[in-house]
Formats: structure tokens, sequence, C-alpha cells
């Protein structure tokens, strides 16, 4: 009579598939999820272009407003400079795997300031989102008339 069973090797032969497949998709998951923080950190940045921008158009004490431009971190304030420590800077800090580089402003600097009451800007120009993980980059373009491309 014979006997119905699994050999040793058929068993290691369906553990190492397993263990191929569950390490597979666990980074398939993470490059997910890296892109995924990418194309939102892009999204939340435009948005803030956006608010600094409708903020000036809105005539809110009939200032100028802008968003400040750094690798790791950018900051909505009020007025026509930024100010490092200013009460109502609103400061976003990029995760570890993200960062914006490539800055040019008309005029050079790191600031795009909007002003009342169009909502123009002098320092309209381009930067890029980057993550080196994923080796992903989403550009931003920033036009005089302050419309924001990305």
């Amino acid at each position: 009579m014979m006997k119905k069973a699994f050999t040793l090797l058929e068993l290691v032969v369906v553990i190492t598939l397993l263990g191929i497949m569950v390490g597979l998709s666990a980074l398939y998951y993470q490059t997910s999820q890296v892109r995924a923080d990418v194309n939102t950190q892009a999204a939340v940045l435009v948005s803030y272009l956006r608010l600094a921008q409708s903020n000036a158009m809105a005539g809110n004490d009939n200032e100028s407003y802008g968003v400040h431009l750094e690798t790791n971190l950018y900051v909505l304030f009020e007025g026509s400079s930024y100010v490092p420590d200013a009460d109502s800077n609103i400061e976003l800090e990029l995760p570890p795997t993200i960062v914006i580089q490539n800055i040019v402003l008309n005029g050079g600097g790191s600031d795009v300031v909007f002003t009342p009451p169009q909502g123009e800007t002098s320092t309209y120009g381009s930067l890029e989102i980057f993550s080196s993980q994923i080796n992903k980059t989403i550009p931003i373009t920033i036009t005089s008339i302050g419309t924001i491309r990305y």
C-alpha cells in the first residue's frame, strides 16, 4: 500500500516560493507607499501656494502672501518677505525620503510671493519634489500671473 505524502524537497520548494512572493510584495508595497507620499506632498505644496495666492487676492489686510521653500520644508508666510520667527508662519516639514530641489525663481531666492489684488507674482519659476528612494521627480511651475502647474 502506498502512502500519500509530501516529500521534504516539495516542502522546501513551496516554502521558498512563498518566501520570495512575500518578499517581493513587501518591496512593492514600500515603493508604492513612497510614490503615494511624493504625489501627496506635491499636491499639498501646490495647495499651500494656491492658499497664499488666494489670501493675497482676497485682500486680507491688503498684504502679500508667500511660500518660503527649503530643501526639507516649506513655510506659508504673510508679508512681502519671509520672516523666520513670525507668529503667523505655518511650517510644513517634508518626510525624510522627499526633498525640494532645483528651485529656480525669477530674481533668485526661495520665496514665491503673491501680491494683491490680482494674486500675481514677480517670483515665478519652477521647482521639483524629488524622492531618491524611488527616483521620482514631480516638477512644479509657477507663472507670473500666478498659475501653478504640476
